[in-house]
């Protein structure tokens, strides 16, 4: 856990610098674009870490930092979208974020129903097979013991 932390912190510095020196010397908004994706996927990231707790203190005061961190970048994010006039396209972004958070929370339920219909599965098969182990060779036993003693 204290990798994962401390490789999403690294990813939102990294992606808060970029967008900061692509502020500074134009307003590239596909760039800033990419680097908002970044920032998305680190916030979606520290919450799924939170979520699954056994966080350390310190990788929970790195996290609520990184949050801060990715809270005050977006902040700038969508300034730059507004002064540059496109605010629209800052919203238009934030939808399309939202809609691909979904789309892979959707899959990702997808694929542990999926998981858990297999495991269902596999313990009736297990079961079946059990029965069939334990059932003919009684059976054929039973079946023996009352033919011979006739």
């Amino acid at each position: 856990m204290i990798a994962e932390i401390s490789a999403i912190v690294a990813g939102v510095n990294m992606a808060s610098n970029a967008i900061k020196s692509v502020a500074g010397t134009a307003n590239d908004l596909s760039t800033i674009g990419t680097f908002l994706g970044k920032l998305g996927g680190a916030e979606v990231e520290l919450a799924r870490a939170q979520n699954q707790g056994g966080l350390s203190e310190s990788d929970a005061i790195k996290a609520a930092l990184a949050r801060k961190q990715i809270k005050d970048t977006m902040q700038e994010v969508k300034d730059i979208f507004t002064i540059s006039g496109n605010g629209h396209l800052y919203q238009e972004c934030m939808m399309e974020m939202a809609a691909a958070r979904k789309a892979k929370q959707e899959e990702l339920a997808k694929a542990i129903a999926a998981r858990q219909k297999f495991k269902a599965q596999m313990t009736q098969y297990a079961l079946i097979f059990m029965v069939v182990l334990v059932l003919v060779p009684a059976t054929i036993g039973s079946l023996l013991a009352w033919l011979t003693n006739r």
